[in-house]
């Protein structure tokens, strides 16, 4: 596999404030991946609206990048106010 391969992920970012509300997580969410480009990650669907679950609010995201991408957009996430969920 050549190093420039892309690979895709599907999170759950969820909040870190309980309080935010489904239409700020949408924005928040769709704002910090399109930051991301410049790493390299690129949007490849976003579910609206945000679901919720027993452990609360969520987006669910699908995006691809350099390999293990999301391990190190973490601090660019929690700058943010969310945190991310590798799904299976």
């Amino acid at each position: 596999m050549s190093p420039s391969a892309s690979h895709t992920y599907r999170l759950a970012l969820r909040p870190t404030d309980e309080q935010t509300t489904s239409a700020e997580l949408m924005r928040t969410a769709q704002r910090v991946l399109l930051a991301l480009d410049a790493r390299g990650v690129s949007i490849v669907h976003l579910r609206r609206p945000p679901l919720q679950d027993a452990q609360g609010l969520y987006v669910e995201a699908v995006a691809s990048g350099p390999e293990d991408w999301y391990r190190d957009a973490d601090d660019a996430l929690l700058a943010e106010g969310l945190r991310s969920e590798l799904q299976p």
